[in-house]
């Protein structure tokens, strides 16, 4: 028989926190794509992402127009996941406002309370017996 079952997993960048549910994104690539739902595998639904199996060797120009598709306002932007000897870590790209930093900086005059105070040194010499 031929090989119908290789299927590869891929990255696409919408997930829980947008509202994205499996039939979505099963919608999405067999209306947008042409691919049927029985050839879309497991859907894993994360945070900021989402995985789908799909078969292996799909044409250039659909894996390009999946890129392209948009699931609840964001573009899949689908990209082969974890096949590509570990490319960048996942976490790189941050949405805007997901790293808390401190918008003033600290301020500096506090820290230096306890260095050298002259006057407790000299006192501190034991008298001799």
């Amino acid at each position: 028989g031929d090989d119908a079952g290789a299927k590869r997993c891929y990255r696409i960048e919408v997930g829980r926190e947008h509202g994205v549910e499996p039939k979505n994104i099963v919608g999405a690539i067999a209306n947008e794509a042409g691919v049927e739902s029985r050839y879309i595998g497991p859907i894993r639904i994360h945070d900021e992402y989402s995985t789908v199996e799909l078969p292996d060797g799909m044409p250039k120009e659909v894996f390009s127009h999946l890129q392209k598709v948009w699931v609840c306002g964001r573009q899949l932007r689908i990209s082969a996941f974890g096949s590509d000897g570990g490319a960048a870590p996942p976490a790189r790209v941050r949405p805007k406002g997901t790293l808390r930093k401190p918008s003033k900086p600290a301020g500096k005059k506090p820290v230096r309370a306890t260095t050298g105070k002259p006057k407790s040194a000299a006192g501190k010499r034991k008298p001799k017996p």
